[in-house]
């Protein structure tokens, strides 16, 4: 169900929006306001999908709270409304970022055309949200290293190379699996905050791959921590090590736990054992330093704790299931295959 917010100082105008969303399935009003301050502050503590905003109310415009309220969360649309058909309004409501400028009065074809193209933008990356849920309710990181390409794939072919719409269904895709986890938002944790997002970031599909890795193991951290406690200490020890040649001796001395009691709900949490997940951890970084430096293998090895090229080499093949010598050709190609797309456009 989208959580919808009207604001707008009329009372008339927002009793008729509510009757006219409420027509459509899968949307409800949660929340109607009469000035841009309230609804700034029920987009801050509140979870909200869509905004039908008004652009004249007492204070602040609706422009300017549309401003702030996309500053504190940028996966919520926003529609602003107006009686004023301006170009001066217009052309502020989109440097604003606000999806439309609907002009007054409202008519139900209007609302039942943008929440039925809401809905059907928003259904394009539900099967991604439930495929990765499932992944964490199963507790398996090892499915989930292998899953993330496959779904960064998935959203690349259906959004294409639009960087705005790029952004939004990353940080959707993001802020869903957080929400989908309600003990985990009590805070109202932000997706945005946590993991934000370049313009550099979103121009490479690697990238992505990495940062949409990150956000799960996050949630999978999250989620055993919540269950274990003395997994925060271990965690936390990983996170700040990861580049250096630890294992299990390392982690057990540092937190003061024994070694068969972290293997135990670290399998039984994870369904990969700490070593597997330290190798998961390391590949990733790997991967992002042959996407996007030029070090070569042992110099990745080395900044990666491995002492041996040869055995960095060998854990690479085991979970990439091709060499890193493959793996680098086959990135060489793709770059070369989007330069040449890219001169054809152009």
């Amino acid at each position: 169900m989208y959580r919808v917010m009207i604001a707008d100082d009329e009372e008339l105008m927002r009793e008729a929006m509510r009757i006219m969303v409420s027509k459509m399935d899968g949307f409800t009003v949660v929340c109607s306001v009469d000035n841009g301050e309230d609804a700034v502050e029920v987009c801050r503590t509140e979870n909200i999908d869509i905004v039908f905003m008004d652009i004249m109310m007492p204070g602040i415009s609706g422009i300017e709270a549309s401003r702030q309220i996309y500053n504190n969360n940028h996966n919520i649309t926003i529609y602003i409304v107006s009686a004023y058909n301006n170009f001066e309004f217009a052309r502020e409501a989109l440097k604003a970022e606000v999806k439309e400028y609907i002009s007054k009065p409202v008519t139900w074809g209007t609302v039942e055309a943008l929440l039925n193209n809401y809905s059907d933008t928003h259904k394009k990356y539900g099967k991604q949200t439930d495929s990765l849920f499932s992944i964490l309710k199963e507790k398996d990181f090892k499915k989930m290293y292998y899953q993330v390409p496959q779904i960064v794939d998935e959203i690349y072919s259906g959004v294409g190379n639009d960087t705005e719409q790029l952004k939004a269904a990353f940080m959707k895709l993001g802020q869903s699996l957080i929400n989908l986890l309600e003990w985990l938002n009590e805070g109202k944790t932000k997706c945005e905050e946590l993991f934000p997002m370049t313009e550099v970031l979103i121009s490479e599909k690697k990238s992505l791959e990495l940062w949409l890795f990150n956000v799960m193991n996050y949630l999978f951290q999250q989620i055993s921590i919540k269950k274990y406690k003395v997994l925060e200490c271990v965690f936390h020890y990983i996170d700040e090590n990861i580049k250096k040649d630890i294992g299990l001796n390392q982690i057990v001395d540092n937190c003061n736990i024994s070694q068969g009691y972290l293997s135990r709900i670290f399998m039984q949490q994870m369904n990969v054992s700490v070593i597997e997940y330290l190798h998961m951890r390391k590949l990733t970084l790997a991967k992002a330093y042959f996407c996007f430096t030029d070090l070569n293998i042992i110099d990745v090895a080395f900044r990666l704790g491995y002492n041996e090229s040869s055995y960095f080499s060998k854990v690479f093949k085991k979970y990439e299931h091709v060499t890193v010598f493959q793996y680098k050709k086959a990135l060489a190609l793709e770059q070369e295959r989007i330069e040449n797309k890219v001169g054809k456009i152009e």
